[in-house]
């Protein structure tokens, strides 16, 4: 059996069992579940920047912030409003503050770059903390979980924990392919371009500022829509969405599942999640056990997890003919 034909069936297999997982497991094991899916496409959204682009946002969270309170303040104060043209709006809200943010940031390389976008995320979370009137403060802001309307054929609720699983699923999934697919076109690959060399893309004609800008816009919608997910999850909102412990979250779920590859950052989150829940659950130092495995992973794990996963070397010859011999060239 060919490579790809053992990948598509593996993710097949994958795909399945998640959609059997309510059948399987209990609702405490659901409930973690969902959590990890939401995870997932906020650490997708950031290994746009990072893994495809190669510049580290170290203030990413400030969109997963902007996602979460634009989701929560219309769910308050329009209680009747469809979901789906919620998360539309959310997905709205976090393409224009990424392209705002963008807009100062992306011109910048380096460190200058990780560290500009951690200051907008603070300016951010200054606002959210400050403008208690909107936002409550520190206090947070609750709210009702809406039900999903289908107009005549009726509606479900999402109170139930294997709806908004389903729920969940289903937008991660359409979110993910889609990042998926906008990555096989052309702009898509001139992000590999641009990470590989700006200098040599702009002398190719590349506009090495429009894709990095465009390429951290589209970060910014499935951020955005990853937060808005979790407010509707959590029904509840406070601006730790958008601290300083949320901005290092989708780094270390992307580090530690393998940023070489599209999938990397969900095996990333499905780590990150299960290992805190059950180390957290055995010790009260479980930060420095996770510390302590991001700092293995980036030393020893150049692929993270997911390279293990490809089993290159158990599987030896029969791969062999199919390297090239590059180890940052993104699947």
């Amino acid at each position: 059996m060919k490579r790809i034909g053992v990948d598509k069936l593996a993710w097949g297999t994958s795909i399945f069992i998640l959609f059997l997982l309510p059948v399987l497991v209990s609702e405490t094991k659901i409930h973690l579940a969902t959590e990890v899916i939401i995870y997932a496409l906020f650490a997708i959204g950031f290994n746009l920047m990072f893994g495809y682009v190669g510049q580290l946002p170290f203030g990413f969270a400030a969109l997963f912030g902007v996602g979460a309170y634009t989701t929560a303040l219309i769910v308050h104060q329009f209680p009747g409003a469809h979901l789906l043209l919620v998360l539309m709006a959310t997905a709205l809200s976090g393409f224009v503050a990424a392209a705002l943010i963008g807009f100062f940031c992306v011109r910048l390389s380096g460190a200058y770059f990780s560290l500009t976008t951690l200051a907008f995320q603070m300016f951010l979370y200054a606002v959210a903390l400050k403008w208690r009137s909107l936002t409550n403060g520190d206090d947070g802001m609750g709210i009702i979980r809406p039900e999903l309307d289908f107009g005549l054929l009726g509606s479900i609720s999402l109170r139930s924990t294997d709806h908004m699983y389903y729920f969940a699923l289903i937008i991660v999934a359409i979110g993910i392919l889609g990042c998926y697919l906008f990555l096989k076109t052309p702009l898509g690959n001139s992000f590999l371009c641009v990470r590989e060399n700006e200098l040599r893309a702009s002398f190719l004609g590349y506009n090495v500022f429009l894709i990095k800008l465009i390429a951290f816009s589209a970060a910014g919608v499935l951020a955005g829509l990853a937060g808005g997910l979790f407010v509707l999850f959590q029904e509840f909102v406070a601006t730790s969405t958008m601290d300083l412990n949320m901005g290092l979250v989708p780094v270390i779920m992307t580090i530690i599942g393998g940023p070489t590859h599209f999938l990397g950052p969900v095996l990333g989150a499905a780590f990150y999640v299960v290992s805190q829940d059950w180390v957290s659950s055995l010790t009260n130092y479980w930060m420095f056990i996770m510390g302590g495995i991001f700092i293995f992973t980036v030393l020893y794990l150049k692929e993270g997890l997911i390279g293990l996963l490809k089993l290159e070397k158990i599987r030896g010859s029969r791969v062999a003919e199919g390297k090239n011999g590059s180890d940052i060239k993104i699947r």
